[in-house]
């Protein structure tokens, strides 16, 4: 982490009052769980914090304290502040009184008289004076809340945090730290930094069900010795790790596991190029009742359960001629390049969704066949 950036961007957090943590739209738990974590600590050092993430948040990290309390939409709007000057007269009183179209105002000086000379009228900046962006690639990814809000970003500073070379650099302060495994790792290592001993036993919660969650219990070919320190210095900390890994591994649904087991029976694994891929029809949703967040969880099972799957490919009937794509992709693979004639919607960590206007086994020859190419690209 280089020093002078950490060094400003917490001289940053410190200077600040009002804080804005945004995630992206359906968010991995790994993001989830270190915006948690920057919540809990930011509240810990007495900063007002709001957290938002505009979209739909797997249930399945409710178990995190604040969870609660993430925002899926907010209006954001400046204050009218009313300034009165004491130079010459102190105002001893002030009330006022709602009617049904106005709003009266008494100032009541302690002696002499107001004039209207000492009252001037301003729209107040902001309502937060820094926002830190965790796991979010670019400002598009935030859809109708950024469109909405632009100026809210172009005057308030952006403290920029992720792991991903794919990150666009978009903030004043752009943390982006490949060498980790995880937001929660970077989250750990700028609240070390900030102070130490401030990681207590619900703030280390969340930051190690971030790691676990995005290293899939660390089984993922990218993980290193440091966070196996890293997560040993969270459990002295007090995390739970028994409660993390009962609610994170242990909680499935009928219903996943029913649709797990359909898309299991149709798996298909090319060892040569690491593709793994796999199919859901109509009558599989119908029988098992799943709902469409159990069908994003079914690629993060296959990761979790499959060696040497390096693409994971899951395609869903969404009728006779329309077919859902989901599709994971390693870190050298960029699914914006690749899939970009599909307009496809980023879902998680290297993870994308979009829809074909095709039955379902003519999508699954067209996909496959991008993907093949892209694999002997990698193993030429």
């Amino acid at each position: 982490m280089a020093t002078d950036l950490t060094n400003s961007i917490v001289e940053n957090i410190g200077k600040a009052s009002n804080c804005l943590i945004l995630l992206p739209p359906n968010p991995s738990g790994d993001m989830v769980a270190s915006g948690l974590a920057l919540r809990g600590f930011l509240r810990k050092i007495d900063k007002e914090v709001v957290l938002l993430s505009p979209g739909n948040i797997d249930q399945k990290y409710s178990f995190l304290e604040g969870f609660d309390q993430i925002n899926s939409e907010l209006t954001v709007t400046k204050n009218f502040i009313i300034e009165v000057s004491m130079k010459k007269t102190a105002v001893d009183e002030l009330s006022y009184k709602k009617e049904q179209d106005r709003l009266l105002i008494s100032l009541k000086p302690k002696a002499g008289e107001i004039q209207s000379s000492d009252i001037t009228f301003n729209t107040a900046n902001f309502p937060f004076d820094l926002i830190v962006t965790i796991g979010v690639l670019n400002f598009d990814q935030l859809g109708d809340f950024y469109s909405n809000n632009a100026e809210l970003f172009f005057h308030v500073p952006i403290v920029n945090i992720d792991y991903r070379s794919q990150n666009e650099l978009f903030g004043q302060f752009n943390l982006i730290q490949i060498t980790c495994n995880s937001t929660s790792e970077v989250i750990m290592d700028l609240i070390n930094r900030y102070e130490a001993n401030m990681i207590d036993g619900t703030i280390a919660t969340a930051l190690l069900t971030g790691i676990i969650s995005e290293t899939n219990s660390f089984q993922h070919t990218r993980t290193t010795p440091q966070i196996f320190i890293k997560a040993s210095e969270l459990v002295n900390s007090g995390a739970n790790q028994q409660e993390i890994i009962t609610q994170l591994f242990k909680s499935k649904s009928l219903s996943f596991l029913k649709l797990w087991g359909r898309a299991l029976a149709r798996l298909t694994q090319d060892n040569v190029l690491g593709i793994a891929h796999t199919s859901i029809n109509q009558s599989d949703l119908e029988k098992s009742e799943a709902a469409e967040s159990e069908i994003e969880k079914i690629l993060p099972e296959m990761a979790q359960q499959l060696r040497g799957v390096k693409i994971l490919l899951l395609l869903v009937e969404q009728s006779t001629t329309e077919t859902r794509v989901y599709c994971q992709l390693p870190l050298t693979l960029n699914p914006s390049m690749i899939f970009g004639g599909f307009q496809p919607k980023i879902i998680g960590p290297h993870m994308v969704r979009f829809t074909l206007d095709k039955p379902i086994g003519e999508a699954q020859a067209q996909i496959l066949d991008l993907l093949k190419n892209e694999a002997n690209k990698l193993a030429a």
